[in-house]
């Protein structure tokens, strides 16, 4: 937001500036735009007007956005299917979309990300015996979002190799 202008002096045609070059810098999907459109006060009437004209144009694609998030997020920060499908619902994203989105991931990488995230994270773990490692172990890989047998598995896994 350029500092000094007047938030309520906002026209359509500025608003639609703005979002623009938010999404020509950075990949946004239908309801971050909704927000920050209610959050310079437009009608609801305005924002689909300009949200409509947006994804029209090829600003904004849903579609686009899921397939990013999940590969950014699934690559970068390690997180599992649960958390990915979880954070895109919370940003109004179709299931539809959010299942094809998953469905291009590559599960074959999922058990590997595990085994390196528990495996990177163990040492870091201060525990007092084995059973309270496994448990903080199980609940950090389900917190990232992994499927609670697979974590379970995973950790009785690294903490066997382990003895």
């Amino acid at each position: 937001m350029i500092k000094g202008e007047n938030h309520k002096a906002l026209t359509p045609q500025k608003a639609m500036e703005r979002l623009q070059y938010l999404c020509a810098r950075q990949e946004k999907c239908t309801h971050d735009l909704v927000q920050k459109l209610k959050q310079w006060g437009f009608a609801q009437a305005e924002i689909d007007k300009i949200v409509g004209k947006l994804s029209s144009d090829g600003y904004v694609d849903d579609n686009r956005f899921a397939r990013l998030y999940v590969r950014e997020k699934s690559r970068i920060n390690k997180w599992g299917p649960l958390k990915l499908r979880a954070m895109l619902a919370s940003k109004g994203i179709a299931k539809d979309i959010i299942d094809q989105a998953l469905n291009e991931l590559s599960y074959s990488e999922n058990p590997i990300n595990l085994f390196d995230l528990l495996n990177k994270k163990m040492p870091q773990v201060k525990a007092k015996n084995r059973f309270d490692l496994r448990n903080k172990l199980i609940r950090f890989g389900a917190s990232r979002g992994f499927a609670l047998d697979e974590v379970i598995d995973t950790v009785n896994r690294l903490l066997g190799a382990e003895e």
